[in-house]
């Protein structure tokens, strides 16, 4: 009995001190980014919505305008004091989990100058209104020689591609002349998703599209690139605000060419074409066109077939068919008929 009680004692695990609760992450913000687009500053910045992160009720985004020639270094409490508050974002507004935050500052660039900073900072603030430290500060100084975005979006269709073009911008923001171009950048938006279409500046007022589908919309802005300074990197570019958009659904009005290398044989009571594919890979089909005296055409194929031969059964022996082709795309053009050629209808 005295073992089996050792035993059960040793079976059983000793119970040790509560761990304390881990505690929740601060909500801090150390990568805010300032960026000039036309008029407009875009601030960025990501905010974690984890588990153990601590709740958030809002987020403060602050602005400070001074002169560029005012000292790098402030403290928090002076920041304060002097910025004014130019945003809040409720929680729901935020993406969640770990997503970037955007926020976008609108500027009259035509009432400022060349020697005006602008220091952001952004604030979280909890559930219990209680907020967290001042983020990094992001500055900048606007510039205000940025071209005014391009003109004029137009649109060229063709079988095989769209021609994107435009007209350059006159004049910049404050009004000045000529307008400061660098080079372009071209968006195309397809279901709601906005991209760049160009890996590098464009240098030219035009863009080939090749990568497109007929029947798809699409919408098209343009943005001037402007240098902040003469050779001054492409990196450093500084964007316009966009043109007015362009929208497009590219409608495919292109026929296919007209077949060719056809032969022609009759044998056993009918008179069989043969003739090869056509090189457009949206050809579906083939149409035959019949006549006895080559002025009066019967076409004698109620649907494309999709074969690239055809038997005619419906003649009488010892009678000239002369025969024409049409290939027919998927979007139902049909292309100019082939020349025509002609067989005697032979017994054997």
């Amino acid at each position: 009995m005295f073992a089996f009680c050792l035993l059960l004692l040793s079976a059983c695990g000793k119970v040790g001190d509560p761990l304390p609760p881990i505690p929740k992450a601060p909500l801090i913000v150390n990568e805010l980014a300032a960026t000039q687009q036309g008029t407009s500053i875009l601030l960025s910045f990501p905010v974690a919505k984890e588990t153990r992160t601590e709740k958030l009720k809002r987020v403060d985004i602050y602005r400070l305008i001074e002169p560029d020639t005012a000292p790098q270094g402030i403290t928090a409490d002076d920041y304060l004091t002097r910025a004014a508050l130019i945003a809040s974002l409720e929680e729901k507004q935020i993406p969640a989990r770990a997503s970037v935050v955007n926020y976008v500052d609108p500027i009259d660039f035509k009432m400022a100058n060349d020697h005006t900073r602008y220091r952001y900072a952004v604030r979280l603030v909890n559930l219990e209104d209680r907020p967290a430290d001042l983020s990094n500060y992001a500055s900048l100084t606007p510039l205000s020689t940025v071209a005014e975005p391009p003109l004029g979006l137009k649109a060229n269709v063709t079988q095989t591609e769209v021609e994107i073009t435009w007209q350059p911008p006159a004049a910049n923001l404050n009004g000045s002349s000529p307008a400061n171009v660098a080079g372009y950048n071209l968006y195309r938006r397809v279901d709601k998703q906005l991209l760049k279409v160009n890996a590098a500046p464009l240098k030219e007022t035009r863009y080939v599209e090749k990568q497109f589908q007929f029947g798809t919309n699409y919408e098209y802005i343009a943005r001037a690139l402007s240098l902040p300074r003469p050779g001054a990197p492409v990196s450093e570019m500084i964007e316009s605000n966009e043109s007015l958009p362009l929208t497009i659904i590219p409608k495919d009005t292109f026929p296919p060419t007209a077949p060719t290398s056809i032969t022609i044989a009759s044998r056993g009571g009918l008179i069989s074409l043969f003739w090869p594919a056509n090189p457009e890979p949206d050809v579906i089909g083939y149409h035959l066109y019949r006549s006895e005296d080559e002025k009066t055409w019967t076409k004698i194929t109620p649907r494309p077939i999709t074969t690239i031969t055809f038997s005619d059964r419906q003649v009488q022996i010892g009678k000239r068919y002369f025969y024409q082709i049409t290939a027919v795309d998927n979007a139902g053009n049909e292309s100019p008929r082939s020349e025509a050629h002609s067989e005697i209808a032979e017994p054997n």
